[in-house]
């Protein structure tokens, strides 16, 4: 699926919305003038999934998942494989999300196993990378966004279209988004090295995600190689997450 003539605006609920808080949310989603030029996916809890599918009748979003395991079936109690993905008709899966790797201990290997996987279906990965604050105090951040780079793509074929959303951890649920400068020079980082490492021979699209909201999205869509959002708490608004769409 080549997106490059389009932004990207992904919606992760976390652990957030109830049935009825969806219900409303695509009521009034489905009722805006929604901008063509955006491919909306919408990341709801594994078990909301279904009911997302249901609603989706005027096809105006696509559907993703928060997560997948790095096993593909098994004794695994909790956790959701790639092809169950597929069977619940998700179309994208965000993995490497700092959530992930804070609360539940995983690391690039980890993520690196779920990309081999989800390469063997037809779902579309969004691959969270970020550093800490204390990485970036120390000078650290080119150095560890390349090491995670390196780790998560080892040994992984890209033929279309590669996602990465560039995540600063410590502007993730703070209300502290990266300033202008610093989303400029990660993105550019990014793209140089997903260049070398795929010589050109792939789409690169990068998200940024970290605190957007109304009021800091013109500015960081203004960007150039900022080709859309990865939006937390903003996208739990219905009105709040299209407004922001339709600055891309």
């Amino acid at each position: 699926m080549n997106m490059k003539n389009k932004s990207l605006c992904v919606a992760n609920w976390k652990m957030n919305m109830f049935e009825t808080n969806i219900n409303s949310f695509i009521a009034k989603f489905n009722s805006f003038n929604l901008n063509p030029n955006v491919k909306y996916v919408l990341c709801p809890s594994f078990i909301n999934l279904a009911q997302l599918n249901t609603l989706n009748t005027s096809k105006n979003y696509f559907l993703g998942a928060q997560d997948t395991s790095f096993n593909t079936k098994g004794a695994f109690t909790g956790e959701v494989s790639v092809n169950m993905l597929e069977d619940a008709r998700c179309n994208y899966v965000i993995i490497g999300h700092s959530e992930r790797r804070q609360f539940h201990n995983e690391d690039d290997l980890i993520v690196n196993k779920k990309l081999d996987l989800i390469n063997k279906t037809s779902l579309i990965p969004i691959v969270c990378i970020g550093e800490t604050f204390e990485q970036r105090k120390n000078g650290k951040e080119l150095e560890v966004i390349e090491k995670q780079i390196h780790a998560i793509y080892n040994n992984i074929d890209i033929n279309n279209d590669l996602i990465i959303a560039y995540e600063p951890i410590w502007a993730i649920g703070t209300g502290l988004a990266a300033d202008i400068d610093t989303i400029t020079t990660m993105h550019n980082h990014i793209e140089n090295i997903i260049k070398k490492m795929y010589e050109n021979n792939c789409n690169i699209y990068l998200l940024y995600g970290g605190s957007v909201n109304e009021s800091n999205a013109k500015s960081i869509a203004s960007i150039d190689n900022v080709n859309g959002f990865l939006i937390g708490s903003a996208s739990l608004n219905p009105l709040e997450f299209y407004n922001i769409s339709k600055i891309l």
